[in-house]
């Protein structure tokens, strides 16, 4: 149970510092909103790693924090050490293929793709892993979290369809890599 709380921890900490972040932006006469991802813009490459922090209103910030902390927590359970290593890893990548792929002239922000990657991580995981547990959970992610399939399409002008198509991705193959036995990582 600690593990959990743990996780659960840590998950909440990224979610507060989003929360300050956002009271900064409201309160403050300044938008940190534009230093998200603009696609191809070499002058917002810091982007990649501001984006997930960056939310665009307290709806935003809320639809996001539920899916995170469950999430987060689920990958957390396996140690703070794959947390903090697929947090970082999902921001750069997922990050980068958004700033190489998704449309221009818009401002990519929040956590809906990291969010996104940790949910393909989780099912990709625990179908490859095979074990009671992890399919269990790869089980649940489908049954409560399967609406998310169709955030992948742009069905809603305003919500970049690409942090969450590419974050899904990035979380799957992310959740086969490391579902492989750890002799396999250590041939490479």
């Amino acid at each position: 149970m600690n593990r959990y709380l743990l996780a659960g921890k840590n998950s909440a900490t990224i979610m507060l510092f989003c929360s300050i972040i956002l009271i900064i932006n409201t309160v403050l006469p300044t938008d940190l909103n534009r230093f998200g991802i603009v696609p191809r813009s070499f002058e917002h490459l810091s982007g990649i790693f501001m984006a997930p922090f960056l939310h665009g209103s307290w709806l935003h910030l809320i639809s996001n924090f539920l899916p995170f902390m469950v999430f987060g927590t689920l990958i957390g359970a396996q140690g703070s050490q794959r947390f903090w290593l697929l947090f970082i890893l999902h921001i750069i990548s997922t990050g980068s293929l958004v700033w190489l792929f998704a449309r221009g002239n818009s401002v990519h922000i929040g956590m809906s793709g990291i969010i996104y990657a940790f949910w393909g991580y989780l099912i990709v995981y625990g179908l490859v892993r095979g074990k009671m547990l992890h399919l269990i959970i790869s089980l649940l992610m489908l049954i409560f979290y399967g609406g998310l399939v169709f955030g992948v399409f742009p069905t809603k002008f305003g919500v970049s369809f690409e942090s969450h198509l590419l974050g899904a991705l990035v979380g799957a193959a992310s959740g086969y890599y490391f579902a492989k036995p750890v002799a396999q990582h250590r041939l490479r």
